[in-house]
């Protein structure tokens, strides 16, 4: 994953970037492995008069799908960044939640073309016989002709 740092009226420090690169391994523990890029961007805000204020970071997670972005404001860019950083893994938890069925032991539902590519072995499902088809197709048929004869 490919890391953007952007800096307003603050120097981004080595230390900082390596502080980053080794928190944001956690994104991949939690499957999202897929994400292209992480934009980080960090800005001081003066207090006014000449006071300093605090920093501020911004995350934001760009990959497949929505993008995921989460902000914070702390005394210095590492505290405003461990409150960001969690509440972006927070985000991204939430979505792996989403995905995941929580009931039958961890399986996964099967979709339907699973289903009938192995024949629904695993639904207790047994294919019709012709017999019954040609026989519903006849029903089908007799119930239509007896509808349009009551309609005229």
């Amino acid at each position: 994953m490919q890391v953007n740092f952007i800096a307003r009226h603050i120097e981004v420090t080595d230390r900082f970037r390596q502080y980053v690169s080794e928190k944001i391994e956690k994104i991949s523990q939690l499957n999202h492995d897929r994400a292209f890029e992480l934009d980080v961007t960090v800005s001081r805000h003066h207090g006014g008069k000449g006071l300093v204020g605090g920093d501020r970071v911004e995350l934001t997670l760009i990959g497949p799908g929505p993008v995921v972005r989460a902000e914070s404001d702390g005394e210095d860019k590492y505290a405003a960044f461990d409150l960001a950083f969690g509440r972006l893994l927070e985000q991204l938890r939430r979505d792996a939640d989403k995905h995941k069925v929580h009931r039958g032991g961890g399986h996964h539902q099967e979709s339907l073309q699973e289903a009938t590519a192995n024949g629904f072995r695993g639904l207790d499902i047994e294919p019709a016989s012709i017999e019954v088809l040609d026989e519903v197709d006849h029903q089908i048929k007799m119930d239509e002709w007896i509808r349009d004869e009551q309609a005229s």
